[in-house]
């Protein structure tokens, strides 16, 4: 967060400050409101350039023409030839020239290095880095990212990531900066690290935390060489998207659950981590991960344009394309030795899509550029990767085609009892489907549904 710039007002011709407010020598008055020009006797040198409030652009670059006590007559690069009046106490704050190099426009790493501090300095830097698509910058210690909604080649390549893997930091403003930064602090000092990924839907924490997962699992490995350990820290990742992430307006991928990530290192010789040998490196050991806040709900509604958690999706594309059986061969469409091994897969249960109430809240059933039955077999590879049995992975298809069955169920009054309830003869087909998958009776399930069980200290009601 940047401090709100103190206004200043002076009588004569200003000279700019690090905050690009008004600074002289006489009659100087504090005050007058944060972003604000300055009182009444505020006056500025003709081709002055400022910035203005724009109700488009939120600040709009402009000149000074003239200006007195009662208003500021300025001219826009837009429109040179009109003018606009401004009033004595409206928000103006002053810019810089652009800066041009034999590469184009000059752009800082590091907001810190502005000339003015104030906030339509800060955007425009940001803007123009964003147009030469330099995502990251640096404000300090914090690394802002934009995210471009698009592929930037070259951008995260293995080149570029064992490149930022040194002992002296860099200057450059990349999510594998801030990452080397941690795992030296970790190495070096001895000392548990955080990296804390904020911002709003949309803003791009879910690939980030990926790529900040990608680097200390690949930092932590021998030689480079990638274990089984730093394999299923990375497959976590496609695993708990599956279950977690959902299309939402704003985002294709939006994690609708937070997540606490703890990766766990250790030194490779015990002389080192009782020196504190800087340049030593830590090998990745293990890893821990927390969730809370998951959006259940959406399971059973979606807005239009949204749409349910991926693996409904995938499951029912993979049982689709099958032709009268419920058995998918593993793999089809990722190369076989990319998986960890070949299975069979019982989607029994799953169906098209349009055959479950849950998934028809919405219109949106397919993502752009995305393979459903690709994903599939990802989050299937992810699952054994990480380690879980065929038995429980086929055991937790089938909970999910379970929840999609019951979704299809509707409930009504049994005659005489206008307080009760019992499901539908027509959904009957359905509360087989979802009693045999769970496996459990189906009246058993029924009455699970259709009543509730109080206890009190000496009973329970039902």
């Amino acid at each position: 967060h940047l401090p709100p710039p103190t206004p200043v007002s002076t009588s004569w011709v200003p000279r700019p400050s690090r905050s690009g407010q008004v600074k002289g020598s006489c009659r100087r008055a504090r005050g007058a409101g944060a972003g604000q020009s300055g009182m009444e006797s505020q006056s500025y040198a003709q081709g002055t350039l400022i910035w203005i409030k724009h109700e488009e652009e939120v600040w709009m670059q402009a000149e000074i023409v003239t200006s007195n006590d009662k208003e500021i007559i300025v001219k826009t690069a837009e429109d040179p030839n009109s003018r606009i009046v401004l009033g004595p106490h409206e928000p103006i704050f002053l810019r810089t020239s652009d800066v041009f190099t034999s590469e184009g426009l000059s752009v800082l790493d590091d907001l810190c290095q502005l000339t003015h501090l104030h906030e339509p300095a800060v955007l425009s830097s940001l803007q123009n880095r964003f147009d030469i698509d330099k995502i990251y910058t640096f404000t300090g210690p914090i690394l802002i990212a934009l995210n471009p909604f698009k592929s930037i080649p070259g951008l995260y390549d293995e080149e570029v990531l064992k490149s930022f893997m040194t002992t002296k930091p860099s200057s450059k403003p990349h999510v594998f900066n801030t990452s080397n930064s941690t795992y030296r602090g970790i190495c070096d000092r001895k000392k548990s690290q955080t990296v804390l990924i904020s911002g709003e839907s949309g803003a791009g924490k879910t690939e980030t935390t990926k790529f900040v997962m990608k680097f200390l699992a690949l930092a932590g490995s021998s030689n480079g060489e990638v274990t089984n350990v730093e394999k299923q820290v990375l497959e976590s990742n496609p695993l708990l998207e599956a279950f977690g992430n959902a299309r939402t307006l704003r985002n294709d991928n939006s994690s609708r659950f937070g997540k606490f990530i703890e990766l766990q290192f250790r030194g490779q010789s015990q002389d080192a981590v009782q020196l504190g040998m800087t340049g030593e490196n830590c090998r990745l050991c293990g890893a821990r991960i927390q969730t809370y806040l998951l959006e259940k709900v959406r399971v059973c509604d979606q807005q239009e344009g949204e749409r349910n958690y991926h693996l409904f999706y995938e499951a029912c594309a993979a049982a689709a394309s099958l032709s009268g059986t419920s058995d998918y061969q593993f793999p089809q469409k990722l190369s076989k030795d990319k998986v960890k091994q070949e299975m069979t897969v019982n989607l029994e249960g799953f169906q098209e899509l349009s055959n479950f109430t849950y998934m028809t809240r919405s219109t949106c059933k397919t993502l752009k550029d995305v393979d459903d039955i690709e994903m599939f077999e990802r989050r299937i590879n992810a699952m054994l990767t990480i380690g879980i049995a065929e038995h429980d992975m086929i055991q937790v298809l089938r909970m999910v085609a379970a929840v999609l069955h019951m979704g299809n169920v509707k409930f009504d009054a049994p005659p005489g009892n206008s307080e009760g309830s019992m499901a539908m003869s027509e959904c009957e087909a359905s509360m087989e489907m979802a009693s045999k998958l769970a496996g459990v009776d189906r009246k058993a399930l029924e009455s699970a549904l259709c009543s509730q069980t109080r206890v009190t200290r000496t009973e329970r009601i039902k």
